[in-house]
């Protein structure tokens, strides 16, 4: 078992835990349009739809971090997810900017998302839509 794999089962564990993170932990939904065709005649662009899920502490604060996004404003939340459970299809997805994530049927929009050496975790930034 490799360094990634360790992280990942400890975090995964601890979100499964009632005295550690199982109350903080929520799952996400998003359905991302992506482009197929468009057809200049008409003028209609033709989408698919993606689909992907996951889970982790989705509504974390920048406010106390002492590195924010550039583009960050204080309603934004901070989402950390378990890179293994961000998935669509049994497939590891990465989430991309403009992703509409549904919470607690609420709507956020991904505004930025990186990754940490280990590559164990997504950091995403969320804004309400």
């Amino acid at each position: 078992m490799g360094l990634r794999d360790e992280i990942q089962a400890d975090i995964a564990d601890a979100f499964d835990q009632e005295d550690e993170l199982l109350d903080a932990v929520d799952t996400f939904t998003c359905t991302r349009k992506v482009f197929v065709s468009s057809n200049p005649a008409t003028g209609e662009d033709v989408y698919s739809e993606f689909v992907y899920s996951g889970r982790g502490v989705l509504f974390g604060s920048w406010e106390k971090d002492l590195v924010r996004p550039s583009d960050y404003l204080a309603s934004d939340a901070k989402a950390v997810l378990l890179r293994n459970e961000v998935l669509s299809g049994g497939i590891e997805v990465e989430p991309q900017v403009n992703d509409e994530w549904l919470i607690n049927s609420e709507y956020y929009r991904v505004v930025s998302y990186g990754s940490e050496p280990s590559k164990s975790v997504w950091t995403v930034q969320l804004r309400r839509v």
